[in-house]
């Protein structure tokens, strides 16, 4: 038991051996929706994105200076 133990991660033992569970009052607590304006985002394509303009920028700059 021990040895499969030490394969797991931390969290995964605490929830093992009940370590880390919540209250009753706290699983059936009533939480309200945000609104949508209260909710922050994160946008995962914006890092793809500045690195496909600043490839297209460069491309064309080298491109201009070549003409000169």
């Amino acid at each position: 038991m021990k040895k499969r133990l030490q394969n797991t991660s931390i969290t995964f033992r605490m929830l093992q051996h009940c370590l880390f569970r919540p209250t009753k009052r706290s699983r059936n607590k009533v939480r309200e929706i945000p609104a949508e304006e209260a909710v922050t985002t994160y946008d995962y394509s914006a890092h793809i994105r500045d690195v496909r303009m600043m490839r297209a920028r460069t491309r064309t700059s080298k491109i201009d200076l070549q003409a000169q």
